[in-house]
This record gives structure tokens, C-alpha cells and sequence, in this order.
């Protein structure tokens, strides 16, 4: 039971991640293509992207192997 209550909540903390980096990201596109932000925040774009993907897929990972999103190991 800990297992699926640990890898429940790194799915849910995968998807806060998807939120938490995909919002801000999409929001910055869509002011690039307004011509409302400057052409250099394509940078934020590709780093905040990075870094969601990155942990998303590090989430994700820990969910199906049933471990806690602050833990390196599955509890006993």
C-alpha cells in the first residue's frame, strides 16, 4: 500500500511539474508571437522546457517504481 500511495504522489508531483514549467513556457510563446516579448525569451522557453521535462520524466520514473517524490529509495 505505501508503495502505491508513494508512487501516486510522484505522479501527481509529474503533473504539478507539467503545470508548473508548461504554463509559464506556453504563456512566453504565445507573447513571442504577439510580438510582445523580446525574441531572446526563446532562452527561458528552452530552459524552463529543459528543466520540466527532466523532472517530469524523473517523476514519472519514481511513480512506476512506487517510490515517494523525496525519497531516493522505496520505503520498507
Amino acid at each position: 500500500m505505501k508503495a502505491f500511495l508513494d508512487g501516486t504522489a510522484s505522479f501527481l508531483a509529474a503533473l504539478a511539474t507539467v503545470a508548473i514549467c508548461g504554463f509559464p513556457s506556453w504563456f512566453t510563446y504565445k507573447a513571442i508571437e504577439a510580438n510582445v516579448a523580446p525574441v531572446w525569451a526563446w532562452a527561458a522557453i528552452v530552459a524552463l522546457a529543459g528543466v520540466g521535462i527532466l523532472m517530469t520524466i524523473a517523476f514519472l520514473g519514481k511513480a512506476i517504481k512506487g517510490i515517494a517524490p523525496s525519497r531516493d529509495r522505496r520505503r520498507r
